[in-house]
């Protein structure tokens, strides 16, 4: 084996496992890429000692299966982040957040000033009220409000109801 892979075959042999299971692990785990970043380190350590070490067309074999093997990883990988694996993994978040509380849009907003309601939710500073029988997302002027007590409106910027 030695002859045909060069002397530090077990070294190769370890790092292209070790390698492989870190890009594997990279398709299962949040993070920030470290593993895909240490299993090519890996993959290329192998190429380089391949070259350095073995027959030179050993060295060529070695680093096409690396690289197709990586190619293979990639390729699994953009697949899987289009509604694949890993989109049914528990780890990925599916969960869409929408709207509760629809916001004054246009000239109508303007009549809302001066209009009391009531508290949905503890306005700390910010909220859901009910008024005139909608639900708006409010906000208070840096105090606290209880749930199910009465607010009036007393300004809009834009989106923005401020309430006291």
């Amino acid at each position: 084996m030695a002859t045909v892979f060069g002397v530090l075959w077990v070294p190769c042999l370890i790092l292209s496992i070790l390698g492989i299971a870190f890009l594997i692990g990279e398709l299962f785990l949040p993070g920030f890429g470290i593993s895909g970043i240490c299993g090519v380190l890996c993959l290329i350590a192998v190429c380089v000692m391949q070259f350095l070490t073995a027959m030179p067309l050993v060295a060529t074999l070695v680093t096409a299966v690396l690289g197709l093997i990586l190619l293979a990883m990639i390729i699994l990988f953009m697949r899987s982040m289009k509604n694949g694996l890993l989109f049914r993994s528990p780890i990925v978040l599916k969960d869409k957040i929408e709207s509760e509380a629809p916001n004054p849009a246009g000239g109508s907003s303007e009549s809302l000033i001066g209009k009391t309601g009531t508290a949905l939710t503890p306005l700390r500073p910010s909220g859901i009220a009910l008024i005139d029988g909608k639900r708006y997302s409010v906000e208070t002027q840096a105090t606290f409000v209880e749930k199910d007590s009465t607010v009036t409106v007393i300004a809009i910027d834009g989106p923005k109801i401020t309430v006291k």
